[in-house]
């Protein structure tokens, strides 16, 4: 493109699906990000990768296939195949300006597809495939972590066939923790924030839901570390706002994850697992800013802001962590007060690093974003933009779309003033008190979000709570409903 053209949308490829166990959350991330971004200055081309690896272009209406299976039992017919990975990286070369990967776990955040797209010359959304093997593996980033100050989580790396069972009664000793019955967390190290994820007592426990992990072929390599008794955990999302290759990592607000506990003895109501992070539960409930010290909500911007800038991250990330209010007796590195992470109220520790962060409707960047009055389009537009602008060949094409931009809103806002239309009510009601109440509530999420983009409409969400109640962000608004000031979308 030359400096000078304008008028010209910019062309995203947005990248889904994946080998991983996260794969259905792979394919509702991407439905988000189309929903969010496309329109007259951004042209958007989807494509799939199987769990075989397999490579198709996709029609933006296939998108929205309902599960992981759909996709694979209509792509053979529906879908434009390419031969090989290599060839699916030359069209994305020629046919995009910008790779948008959406893949979460194995392939998406462990360089893979990354890779890809550097040996092909794509500019892509996101952090370079070197610097996303170090820190997706949670064994090296806790070394890196270490090794670059941060306090961590004691663990001990389990590989196949080398599990040896006095290494590991000998690690339990070191952390002063009981061989019978000591609490630790095992998980594999290349998997993921939660897939996998689960207790163990005592060094038997621990060395047999090890081997579990790795004979179920979820990752050869598995982390067991402490348990972070008393301690509560938040995550954070990471955004890059500088210009160019000059990194100005801004951290939102964290949201703390509380957990509720149930009556029942299961130990796995004491960990946030993958069931309780994507699938319907009351048992989790998130607060956005955490109710921690303002202290120590400084500490984990810091020491966040610091961490991506150290490990090389670009664009955005997610980064979770825990906060121990009281001294934990198996974290011998608390002892070292130069290390980052020691507060007059308690300890700050990071754990886990999500180089592609979930972008469901009402994932942890939506919800943050929104707190600093981000909406999840402009927070969208506003990472791409930034990958934009690390890329010297996207420079006139950045611009040109940036220009694009502008004149359309400034083409709407004047068509507005001319109309002298004024916004139209329009009220969401879902939820209610039905076996379908779930679907409901994405149904009625999903409305409410898309119906946002329209400048001419004032739409407010209102929840039916199941014994007859409701909830709304405007109540007042609620009581005077009427068909002549506004429009009822139903998605009961």
């Amino acid at each position: 493109m030359e400096a000078g053209e304008q008028g010209r949308p910019l062309r995203v490829g947005i990248v889904c699906g994946g080998p991983s166990a996260e794969r259905g959350v792979s394919l509702n991330s991407p439905r988000s990000v189309l929903d969010h971004i496309q329109g007259e200055d951004l042209v958007v081309s989807c494509y799939y990768i199987d769990s075989a690896m397999n490579a198709f272009a996709i029609s933006p209406a296939q998108l929205y296939s309902n599960t992981p299976s759909d996709f694979d039992f209509k792509h053979e017919s529906l879908a434009q195949g390419f031969q090989s990975l290599s060839d699916f990286a030359e069209h994305l070369a020629t046919n995009v300006d910008i790779a948008f990967p959406v893949i979460h776990g194995k392939f998406g955040e462990d360089g893979g597809i990354q890779e890809l797209l550097e040996k092909a010359k794509v500019p892509f959304v996101g952090t370079p495939s070197k610097e996303c093997q170090h820190a997706f593996d949670k064994h090296s980033a806790s070394l890196e972590l270490d090794t670059q100050g941060f306090l961590t989580v004691p663990n001990l790396l389990v590989e196949k066939d080398k599990l040896a069972k006095p290494e590991l009664e000998a690690w339990f000793q070191t952390i002063n923790l009981s061989k019978e019955n000591g609490k630790v967390i095992v998980k594999p190290a290349r998997a993921g924030s939660s897939i996998g994820l689960v207790v163990a007592y005592g060094v038997n426990d621990a060395a047999q839901k090890a081997e579990e992990i790795i004979s179920e072929g979820i990752d050869n390599k598995v982390i067991i570390e402490v348990f972070l008794e008393g301690g509560t955990e938040f995550t954070a999302i990471v955004v890059d706002v500088g210009i160019a290759n000059n990194i100005e990592p801004v951290v939102l607000l964290p949201t703390e994850v509380e957990l509720q506990h149930s009556s029942s003895s299961d130990t796995e109501d004491t960990i946030f697992n993958y069931r309780r992070k994507y699938l319907p539960t009351r048992q989790v409930v998130y607060h956005t800013p955490p109710r921690f010290p303002v202290e120590v909500i400084d500490c984990i911007r810091q020491g966040l802001s610091l961490l991506f800038r150290r490990l090389g991250l670009h664009d955005f990330a997610r980064i979770d962590g825990w906060f121990l209010p009281s001294p934990v007796s198996s974290l011998p590195s608390v002892e070292n007060s130069e290390n980052f992470g020691n507060t007059k109220y308690g300890t700050v520790l990071f754990t886990d690093i999500n180089l592609i962060s979930g972008m469901e409707q009402t994932s942890f960047l939506f919800q943050q974003a929104s707190a600093v009055g981000f909406s999840h389009s402009r927070i969208l537009r506003t990472v791409i933009q930034h990958a934009c602008s690390r890329f010297p060949s996207l420079v006139p094409c950045n611009n040109a779309w940036t220009a694009l931009s502008r004149k359309l809103q400034s083409s709407k806002q004047a068509e507005a003033i001319h109309k002298g239309t004024s916004k139209q009510k329009v009220f969401v009601i879902f939820g209610g008190d039905t076996s379908e109440r779930q679907v409901s509530l994405m149904s009625g999420t999903n409305v409410w979000l898309n119906l946002q983009s329209f400048d001419d409409l004032d739409v407010t969400p209102c929840l039916l709570a199941p014994a007859n109640g409701y909830f709304s962000s405007h109540d007042q608004d609620f009581s005077v409903i009427s068909p002549e000031c506004c429009i009822i979308f139903h998605t009961q």
